[in-house]
């Protein structure tokens, strides 16, 4: 019987805690999940470095973690332990899941080590009510024209009732979908359904570089995006209700661009 770790390394390397180390130097082989989250610093050198350059670490990305993760079971058959080391929280996306289920079908042990998330860590830096966020959604690059409509749809149940919506933004072969990109494809999304859920003068914050020295969160309008110069991604977005508490109108307009 092996064990099989998920580990949260937070945001960028300061949030890395004790116990993510020594779980990461206790296995035998670290995955760094490449694919659910990016960060500003933390890289395989570095995972290497904090255990000391005595576990093999391996990058893992979409297609291993999600379909073709018989590799990693065929580790833990072997009485391997095995880490997967993701930015942020490991179990905010579904992605390890899956494998999970797998492993423990199999007879082997499971860990967990959580670690800061984008998720709570934004939902901290927007100044609005944590109990008043709804769904979050994923705002994805079109396939060739065709735009996924969900994120439209996630917003509208959410303002309906008054709760505020969290964006992540897509990861496609590595690249990192900007703010300016996802507001370009909210405005598409309301030019196609035209229902008026999404107007140029709806307020957002957008945070960027979350967790890193040069992190900035900013709060302006969807027609100012465009002109907005935003640091280099990953960024995520908070869309949030119209319907808003007195103590949080206070609160957004501390993150009103100047």
């Amino acid at each position: 019987m092996s064990l099989l770790k998920l580990i949260g390394l937070g945001l960028s390397s300061k949030f890395i805690t004790k116990k993510a180390i020594e779980e990461l130097s206790s296995s035998d082989i670290i995955y760094l999940d490449s694919y659910t989250s990016l960060s500003c610093d933390i890289n395989e050198e570095l995972i290497s470095s904090l255990t000391g350059n005595n576990v093999r670490v391996l990058s893992a990305n979409r297609p291993l973690l999600e379909n073709n993760f018989e590799i990693i079971l065929k580790y833990l058959d072997e009485g391997k332990n095995i880490a997967i080391a993701t930015i942020g929280d490991p179990m905010i996306a579904t992605t390890h899941i899956s494998l999970i289920t797998e492993a423990k079908s199999r007879g082997h042990e499971f860990l967990i080590v959580p670690g800061v998330s984008v998720h709570c860590y934004m939902i901290s830096k927007s100044m609005l009510s944590s109990y008043r966020f709804g769904k979050s959604v994923t705002i994805v690059y079109p396939f060739g024209d065709k735009i996924d409509m969900t994120p439209y749809y996630v917003l509208k149940e959410n303002q309906e009732r008054k709760l505020h919506t969290i964006f992540y933004l897509d990861i496609r072969d590595g690249k990192p979908m900007s703010a300016k990109e996802a507001v370009s494809l909210l405005l598409k999304m309301e030019e196609t359904e035209k229902m008026k859920v999404i107007s140029r003068d709806d307020v957002i914050i957008v945070g960027q570089r979350l967790g890193c020295q040069d992190e900035e969160v900013v709060a302006m309008k969807l027609s100012d995006v465009v002109n907005y110069q935003f640091k280099p991604q990953p960024h995520i977005i908070v869309y949030p209700s119209k319907s808003l508490h007195f103590m949080e109108s206070e609160g957004l307009k501390c993150l009103m661009k100047r």
